[in-house]
């Protein structure tokens, strides 16, 4: 296997790519325009999730009825996430991005619908969410592919690093308005306003830059082979398969969220107290990510992935033990500044290693990584609590994750040495 193309040996960077300013890619307006559309539609997403899981746990109140969310969440990326990564390369991602935020905008107008004349049942929301999860795999390889054409390459980290604090900032604000919400007006109109958030999230795409495929990769056809390109790539390199199943593992046993109604009792907090629950990872995820910021660019990548690894289950294992609210909050907000900062660094090494005519498919398979592998993981950390309970449960998963940690260490020496 081999290592990511060294970018040591190609010519120096600009004088200006060293100074660039912690907002530095705001410059570039088709990048502010998919920014906002990402944060607003993405902070749309977030509620409809957090609301999805309230309903199931006030019909149900199975742990297990929470994880089985999961596979609907799954399954669809398992079987389409290589086809999304494909047709990103061959299509106009502008549209693609357009279409997929449509989708979500029906999508929530129909779960809507449902709450507000009393008729939802569990099963509507697992094939609702059956369907976003199709459409979200063709979003996601699109929207980042984008990146590397709305920005210099200079100011890559710069731009993956906005784009993830964006991320977490929808994460930070939509499940704290969700709680809200559903406390104020009830879970009904809550979906109603997810309906009404897509409008500009698809309409600031419209102020986009149409993006075809790159015109030097030649004329491309969809194929088994082309739609394994990016696959081969990850696989063959060694150093971020390593990176990414370190991920992979940490997001199978210790993902928390699809939990979170459970420990909303455990911690005696109310609707607004659950919202907060779900938004504190987001709050540390942009403390994390605005210190990069201003760090700038630096080549101790694999060093800093390891590191944050390892404190992401300490802070973990905390929350696990935490019974008092306020520190489960700030062992949450721990737990995103380190797994954000992770996060971050293992996309700067992807983006700055792959060619751009299989980026789609490349990002595809980070996609089936940083999407599926929560989906997944809510399954077995659901299953996990309804058999040991969810503290118990997240404990065992955060020494499977530091027995893989050194596990990784042990096989691929280079990993902490890795520079970019």
């Amino acid at each position: 296997m081999t290592e990511p193309p060294d970018r040591r040996t190609e010519p120096a960077e600009p004088a200006s790519a060293a100074r660039i300013r912690p907002w530095g890619s705001l410059a570039f307006g088709d990048f502010r325009w998919v920014l906002v559309s990402f944060v607003v539609g993405f902070m749309g997403f977030q509620i409809r999730q957090v609301t999805n899981l309230w309903v199931i746990w006030e019909l149900t109140g199975n742990p297990l009825s929470l994880g089985l969310l999961g596979i609907f969440q799954f399954a669809p990326m398992l079987i389409l996430v290589f086809i999304g990564g494909s047709i990103a390369d061959i299509v106009d991602r502008r549209t693609l991005l357009i279409l997929t935020q449509t989708g979500n905008f029906a999508l929530a107008g129909v779960l809507a619908a449902l709450m507000l004349t009393d008729n939802i049942a569990v099963w509507h929301i697992y094939m609702t969410t059956l369907v976003t999860s199709a459409v979200n795999t063709f979003e996601g390889p699109a929207r980042m592919a984008m990146l590397p054409r709305l920005v210099p390459r200079h100011y890559m980290m710069n731009a993956i690093t906005m784009n993830q604090a964006a991320r977490h900032a929808s994460m930070l604000i939509g499940p704290a308005i969700g709680g809200l919400l559903i406390g104020l007006v009830g879970a009904g109109w809550t979906y109603a306003a997810v309906f009404v958030v897509f409008i500009p999230t698809i309409g600031a795409l419209f102020l986009v830059s149409p993006m075809p495929p790159d015109a030097s990769g030649g004329r491309r056809r969809m194929s088994v082979d082309s739609m394994l390109a990016g696959f081969r790539f990850v696989f063959s390199t060694h150093t971020i398969l390593v990176m990414l199943l370190l991920d992979v593992v940490a997001m199978l046993f210790t993902h928390h969220r699809g939990v979170m109604p459970i420990f909303k009792d455990i911690l005696e907090a109310g609707p607004f107290g659950y919202g907060l629950l779900f938004s504190a990872p987001a709050a540390g995820f942009l403390v994390g990510s605005g210190a990069l910021l201003l760090l700038g660019d630096f080549k101790q990548k694999g060093a800093m992935v390891v590191g944050s690894y390892a404190a992401y289950l300490v802070s973990m294992a905390l929350f696990a033990l935490s019974t008092n609210f306020l520190l489960s909050l700030a062992a949450l907000a721990l737990v995103g500044a380190t797994d954000g900062i992770g996060a971050i660094m293992r996309s700067t090494i992807v983006q700055m290693a792959v060619p751009d005519d299989i980026r789609g498919r490349t990002t595809a398979v980070l996609q089936l990584s940083n999407r599926g592998g929560p989906s997944l993981g809510q399954v077995i950390v659901g299953a996990m609590a309804a058999a040991i309970l969810a503290p118990n449960a997240l404990l065992v998963g955060s020494a499977i994750g530091a027995a893989t940690l050194i596990i990784a260490l042990l096989a691929v020496r280079d990993l902490v040495r890795y520079q970019s």
